[in-house]
């Protein structure tokens, strides 16, 4: 079974394995939290208690602080060998402090348990103890990334002295003046060693979760949480030995240590991903820039609790004071400072982008939800024609048809469902003066931070020239291919009339040659038939050289008045004497206006009209010529009852419908080829040659010419007749 995800198929088994695996690392988890807390528990009451007597309290405190940094130590190993790069490094070295620390408490075992004798101090155990520090401090700065949001490096640093103050405060106040008073030697140094490393560490951490990112909290806090367990042991330890009151049976505070390591075991097997990334544009948590005033609320809280019990501020703790306020009231003026420059550069930065979509050359709008419009940029009234109404509240799909809005709705209905990133379509949209225009346009979603769609942002661009031109390629390609039909369709008329004229002339002279014996009528016969289609074949080149000589612009009108009546006559005369079973009616208007024309070829066009529908009607078939008045033109019908052979080809190249009549590409030679003829020659005279096809019933052709009047002026050397003798 395929599913998708982001637009991609995603293996649904895949994926149920992957949230297998995770649910099976937090059981784990889970049940080693569960177990910590236990063991915890269990080791401070065996020392509280002493249910074993002193003996077995120190085995059980040595021995169980050992196994406790032993399993972190482990730990944080395994989550090295998961991860890569500086987090690679940072447990590593988090292992190395807690293997140190490991070892340490083995040489105090040694001591305690195994000899069974108080552990001189300083010791080798001490040397375990306080290398773990510098590991542990460089493991913290390993974890460290860039910092997120507004916390920029010097604020950090600033941050973080300022907690190191105020954890030096909580320190002094609960005993470290004590060991710092007692320091005389270097043993006492050592001592002083644990709670200032212990205050670095703190510290450095509450930093580091201060750049945490989301993934990285539950990991850095249980961090936060074993370290600072770890730092109260320390400081009790120094504590009492400072004041000679750690006995070999040990304190119940030495439970930090236990509780420490297992938290720092709980956050290496803390589940999440290969790599913990901080963001740089992610935002900081509220509760992480308030880290720093935790500190100093705890240097607050253990002032007053000092004060309450009529302890003065001694001259340290007064410095310390002093030192924090001034770091605080620093750290405020540069607090400001940056959020004056924040917010200098989000106006200028508003302003730009302001700037930016007010003359970008596209039209920008945003829409709403109910797909009215919100704002626009100046471009978008002009290219809909609306400059002096404004767009605000109007519904978008108002400036497009019902089917068409309907269609751009559901659309954008696709990005409100997130079924599609951005959307984008090609509109015909209408403007109030009743003109159209064509909108490339393209859409992309704002959501809100909670979800949903706040609003649309729309791009239109003008792409009517576009669709026009392509419009027109379409319409031309549509040319082409009858153009190509029509030269098919000449070619295959011209070669048969060719063929058929060569076949008889060839026919009769290889009978002549080959006779042994012919008489001279035979050979009369034989040669009217050879100079008939040789007649056919002069012909036909003369129609060819004449339709070419018209193409090209050869040909020269002899202009003058043409009663097209008189014309008609005479040819329908010539026409008659040519039939025979084929009746010719005609109905001419006796008052038909003169046209201005060249008689010789409008005789030889009606003349063509008249053999085209001789030539393809029937035996007893009926020929209809009229005349008559059309609006400013003079229009000649010729109908027949016949189903020519170019009927198809004529409909092509003469359709009434043919908007590219008067186009110079639409200027090709014809079959017949006497049509094409009669057809240049109506478009010489200024007028037009189309023909209807009667379903089973004939065809119809319909010669046009403009009568002879000073307001029909068209194109043509008729037009310049006109003018020359009507203006």
């Amino acid at each position: 079974m395929l599913g998708t995800s982001e637009g991609r198929p995603v293996n649904n088994r895949g994926a149920g394995s992957i949230a297998a695996a995770r649910d099976r690392r937090w059981r784990i988890f889970a049940v080693a939290a569960a177990l910590a807390v236990v063991t915890s528990l269990a080791f401070a009451a065996s020392i509280d208690l002493h249910p074993w007597g002193d003996r077995g309290v120190t085995v059980i405190d040595d021995i169980g602080e050992a196994i406790a940094a032993a399993i972190a130590a482990f730990a944080c190993i395994l989550a090295a060998r998961r991860k890569a790069g500086r987090l690679r490094l940072a447990w590593a070295l988090i292992a190395c402090s807690a293997a140190s620390w490991t070892i340490g408490e083995v040489v105090w075992c040694v001591y305690e348990v195994g000899l069974n004798q108080a552990v001189p101090f300083p010791s080798a155990a001490d040397a375990g103890f306080l290398a773990s520090v510098p590991f542990a401090i460089a493991g913290i700065l390993a974890f460290s990334t860039s910092a997120r949001g507004t916390a920029t490096g010097w604020r950090m640093w600033l941050d973080g002295l300022i907690i190191g103050v105020a954890l030096v405060f909580v320190g002094w106040a609960m005993g470290l003046s004590v060991v710092l008073q007692g320091v005389r030697r270097v043993d006492d140094l050592i001592a002083l060693a644990y709670p200032a490393s212990d205050i670095v560490i703190l510290t450095l951490l509450i930093l580091l979760i201060r750049r945490a990112s989301e993934l990285q909290k539950g990991r850095m806090l249980l961090l936060l949480g074993g370290l600072a367990a770890n730092a109260i042991s320390d400081s009790a330890f120094a504590y009492l030995t400072a004041t000679n009151n750690y006995t070999a049976v040990g304190s119940i505070l030495d439970t930090g240590w236990v509780i420490g390591y297992l938290m720092i075991a709980l956050a290496a097997i803390w589940p999440s991903g290969r790599t913990d990334a901080v963001s740089e544009r992610a935002p900081i948590d509220l509760w992480q820039i308030a880290l720093p005033w935790v500190a100093i609320s705890m240097a607050v809280v253990v002032g007053l609790v000092r004060i309450a019990q009529g302890k003065p501020l001694d001259l340290f703790l007064s410095f310390d004071t002093a030192l924090l306020g001034g770091l605080v009231m620093v750290s405020q003026i540069m607090l400001h400072r940056d959020s004056l420059l924040l917010i200098v550069k989000a106006r200028t930065s508003e302003s730009t982008l302001a700037d930016v979509i007010a003359h970008t050359p596209a039209a920008v709008a945003r829409i709403g939800n109910d797909l009215r419009i919100l704002d626009t940029n100046p471009r978008f009234g002009p290219l809909l024609g609306i400059d002096d109404a404004s767009p605000l509240g109007v519904s978008l799909t108002s400036y497009f048809s019902t089917a068409e809005g309907n269609r751009i709705s559901d659309l954008l209905g696709a990005l409100r469902s997130a079924q599609e990133e951005s959307v984008e379509s090609d509109s015909e949209a209408s403007r109030p003066d009743g003109s159209s225009v064509w909108l490339h346009w393209s859409a992309t979603a704002v959501t809100r931070p909670q979800g949903g769609i706040e609003y649309f942002v729309a791009i239109f661009e003008d792409t009517t020239a576009r669709h026009s031109a392509e419009a027109a390629a379409a319409r031309s390609l549509e040319l082409l291919e009858r153009l190509s039909q029509i030269k098919t369709a000449f070619l295959q008329t011209v070669s048969h009339e060719f063929k058929t004229a060569l076949v008889g002339i060839q026919g009769f002279t290889e009978l002549i040659q080959h006779a042994e014996r012919l008489d001279l009528d035979e050979v009369r016969s034989y040669a009217t038939d050879i100079n008939r289609d040789a007649e056919r074949l002069d012909h036909l080149v003369t129609e060819v050289l004449d339709l070419d000589r018209i193409e090209t612009g050869r040909t020269i009108l002899k202009l003058g008045a043409v009663d097209l009546n008189i014309l008609v006559t005479e040819e329908l005369h010539a026409a008659r004497q040519k039939v025979d079973g084929i009746s010719i009616a005609d109905t001419l208007d006796p008052a038909l206006p003169l046209i201005a024309g060249d008689v010789e070829k409008l005789a030889r066009g009606v003349r063509t009209l008249f053999d085209n529908a001789i030539r393809y009607s029937p035996d007893g078939g009926r020929i209809t010529v009229t005349t008559r008045r059309k609006d400013n033109d003079v229009e000649l019908v010729v109908s027949d009852q016949g189903t020519g052979a170019r009927t198809d080809f004529d409909r092509l190249l003469f359709d009434q419908a043919d908007v590219y009549a008067g186009s110079p590409i639409r200027k090709i030679v014809g079959a017949g080829l006497g049509l094409g003829i009669v057809r240049q020659v109506a478009e010489l005279h200024g007028g037009h040659l189309w023909v209807d096809r009667l379903e089973g019933q004939g065809s119809v052709f319909h010669l046009l010419i403009p009568a002879l009047s000073p307001t029909n002026l068209r194109s043509g050397p008729a037009a310049e007749f006109m003018h020359a003798h009507l203006a």
